[in-house]
């Protein structure tokens, strides 16, 4: 199922769909493949990958815009993937992005926001920035 989903997503590489386009020609093949990967418990494995990608897309308040670029990094990381011949890489990004795209979709629908996944995610995403931004000192500091 993970080449299934990574085909499907890579399927959109030379494309440029906006929100509602993603949600007319998408949201079922996201939501189909986001409920047999959480079936799977695929989603409590890569949780914290779920939380850092979700984190990270709520760095832009309008919920257009965060479909929009969700899914056109979804599609890049992909490519990216199948470039660089990354196995793993493209088994993780297949499964998060698709888990992040399909909240994100009935975030949109429903104009409901899921709190408690959006604190998680939020303090996920925040958690990486900080060990980031340590490694990076440590960079910065051998320069000088």
């Amino acid at each position: 199922m993970i080449n299934e989903i990574s085909e499907y997503l890579h399927s959109f590489k030379n494309k440029v769909m906006e929100a509602e386009q993603i949600l007319q020609e998408c949201e079922i093949k996201i939501s189909t493949y986001a409920q047999k990967l959480e079936k799977q418990s695929l989603k409590k494995e890569f949780e914290e990958n779920f939380y850092t990608i979700l984190g990270y897309t709520y760095r832009l308040e309008d919920n257009k815009q965060r479909l929009f670029y969700t899914f056109q990094e979804a599609v890049y990381a992909i490519d990216l993937d199948k470039l660089m011949r990354n196995d793993d890489s493209l088994k993780l990004n297949s499964i998060v992005y698709i888990l992040v795209l399909d909240s994100i979709i009935k975030e949109y629908k429903t104009k409901m926001v899921n709190e408690e996944e959006k604190q998680k995610a939020l303090d996920t995403y925040k958690i990486v920035q900080d060990r980031q931004a340590k490694e990076n000192s440590k960079y910065h500091m051998y320069q000088n």
